[in-house]
């Protein structure tokens, strides 16, 4: 059994139609579309900024490597507190390390995390990040001040972030006031043709060539976007790509094949799975202790054409569970997958 869409590897170019509908904007407001998170993060960093002397810019101590280097160059009141990613009923103090003229990001770790914000006058914005929540109870029940998400992380786009204010009767308007960059915009058409190019694999046309040349692409965007500090307004045409992608159904996909998945692997004291009775994953999350067994496992399913990702390396290992494989389970995948996914992993379980 082998899926050709490269299972974990970056979307392909799909009609939104294909998708099972959900009624997102009933539960989700009031936002702002931008072309990647960290747009959204800096832009309500900068609009808050403006308002009042933010002191401190708090961010989780286990972060995105790739937003935490990003957000340093833009900011140099960047603080870090800890927080255990692998514990959903983690205590966190805010108000023990936070005062009101600090910002502190909140990250839904994995989609299972869900946060008690003090109903304080005096206690500091709090941001929540969802990118790897989109759609879970912490997203849409969320009491932060602000919420962000990297959408490209679940919906099918070249690029996509989004940001809105949850729970508020008196809604704040966000303007997006910024010059259009033409640089952005081309990259945006490199990663929407390696999209396509990555369509056109999976049906057969010049196999090697589209995948070398679709992957070659990808990685050129993503350095792009790291040394791109700007936020740039979206174009309409690509508001509109993100909008109608936006109102669909991405965790009904997981939840099944999270169940088979579970219902199919072997028990081990090797990894953890990463649950929760009210929410599905981000994806299938198995944590390790030791970097070698993590990296025996990865190395078994890329042997197997199943290609994990890690959220996230370089952070500094926990008191207990430390490295954390990602398998994606999203809506490009069946039950056939699922099996052989979890056929490949007890493979190396019973080595």
């Amino acid at each position: 059994m082998r899926n050709k869409v490269g299972i974990g590897s970056f979307f392909h170019s799909i009609a939104a139609e294909e998708i099972v509908d959900f009624k997102t904007e009933i539960l989700i407001s009031n936002y702002s579309l931008f072309y990647t998170g960290r747009h959204a993060i800096k832009f309500i960093f900068d609009q808050l900024s403006k308002e009042k002397k933010i002191e401190k810019i708090w961010l989780p101590n286990y972060y995105c490597q790739h937003v935490t280097s990003w957000l340093q160059n833009c900011y140099t009141n960047i603080h870090f507190y800890p927080i255990d990613p692998f514990h959903k009923d983690h205590s966190l103090a805010i108000l023990d390390f936070a005062t009101a003229n600090d910002i502190v990001l909140l990250n839904n770790f994995w989609g299972i995390f869900n946060y008690t914000i003090p109903n304080t006058a005096d206690r500091p914005i709090c941001i929540e990040d969802h990118s790897h929540g989109w759609l879970s109870s912490g997203c849409l029940e969320s009491s932060a001040d602000y919420c962000v998400a990297s959408l490209r992380k679940t919906l099918p786009v070249p690029l996509g972030g989004i940001l809105w204010q949850p729970n508020k009767k008196q809604h704040k308007t966000i303007p997006l006031k910024a010059i259009p960059n033409t640089e952005f915009y081309e990259n945006w058409g490199r990663i929407h043709a390696a999209m396509n190019l990555k369509q056109e694999y999976l049906i057969g046309t010049e196999e090697a060539t589209a995948k070398d040349n679709y992957l070659a692409a990808i990685a050129t965007s993503e350095n792009y976007l790291q040394h791109q500090y700007e936020v740039v307004p979206l174009q309409p045409a690509h508001h509109e790509l993100i909008t109608s992608f936006l109102t669909k159904d991405y965790t009904v996909y997981k939840k099944q094949n999270f169940k088979i998945l579970c219902n199919n692997l072997t028990p081990n004291t090797s990894f953890k799975i990463i649950t929760n009775l009210t929410n599905t994953p981000f994806g299938l999350h198995l944590v390790f202790k030791d970097r070698k067994t993590f990296a025996s496992l990865k190395a078994h399913l890329i042997e197997n054409e199943i290609y994990p990702s890690e959220l996230w390396p370089g952070n500094d290992p926990t008191k207990s569970w430390s490295y954390l494989l990602n398998i994606h389970i999203d809506y490009r995948y069946t039950e056939a997958d699922m099996i052989y996914i979890a056929t490949t992993i007890n493979q190396w379980v019973n080595r």
